[in-house]
């Protein structure tokens, strides 16, 4: 290949290099609150809280029920491009309780990032829904038979989670937009709408996010030729001053 081509092309390759290096990303903190619950205070306790609880304890050295949120960060993590990261971790605490008993709740989560050193949060919205079943139903509410399997303390209750506000939001960075989709709740590796409890055990989900790049504009194939072009011509004059 001709030396001058060869010193454009690589120009023109280090040019596009340039253009997509990676943007550093970090996950700042993550927080949640439970902002309404359905029935209210004093029935449950903890509204405005990362957790809440409910009922009356039916067992000697029981608990009430709750649902708590713990966020993943801080410290800080570092976050990448088009691989799932976790937000932070749901729980169902669930004991056998007397009545009353939560039926819904709305879980507000506060996602905050910096990419390329540029702060930005992210508010999302979970509404929840709760199944308090009876501990002595045959067979339970999932269909299963009492005393087996996830019923095996007693019929196991139902925990129904879904996303309404704040699925995903996007930033425009140095001529990027970042896309940044608050994915779902994963419940046994898989993204879920609902998991069954046992009774007198702790249930998990796992809230995670992906974040995707976009740049605004890229340039055409016809302006890196050109480009290149340009510099080789440059080479050639530069080498026709030397002859002169």
């Amino acid at each position: 290949m001709n030396k001058k081509l060869l010193i454009a092309s690589a120009a023109v390759a280090l040019f596009a290099a340039g253009s997509a290096q990676a943007a550093v990303i970090q996950l700042t903190g993550v927080s949640g609150i439970w902002t309404a619950t359905n029935p209210v205070s004093p029935a449950v306790s903890g509204g405005g809280t990362n957790e809440i609880r409910w009922g009356t304890p039916a067992i000697f050295g029981g608990q009430q029920s709750g649902y708590r949120f713990d966020g993943s960060a801080p410290p800080a993590v570092n976050v990448n491009e088009n691989v799932d990261f976790n937000l932070g971790t749901f729980t169902h605490y669930n004991w056998p309780i007397f009545e009353p008993s939560l039926n819904t709740a709305q879980l507000t989560v506060e996602t905050n990032l910096t990419i390329d050193g540029m702060a930005e949060t992210i508010y999302s919205v979970f509404e929840f829904e709760h199944w308090e079943t009876p501990n002595n139903d045959r067979p339970c509410a999932d269909g299963g038979t009492n005393g087996v399997g996830v019923n095996r303390n007693g019929c196991a209750d139902r925990v129904t989670f879904a996303l309404n506000v704040g699925a995903s939001d996007s930033f425009l960075i140095d001529g990027v937009n970042y896309f940044v989709d608050i994915s779902g709740f994963f419940y046994n590796g898989a993204l879920a709408s609902e998991f069954w409890t046992k009774e007198e055990k702790d249930n998990d989900a796992t809230l995670k996010g992906v974040i995707t790049s976009r740049p605004v504009s890229v340039p055409e194939p016809s302006t890196l030729a050109l480009l290149g072009l340009g510099l080789l011509g440059f080479g050639v004059r530069k080498r026709m001053a030397k002859a002169a």
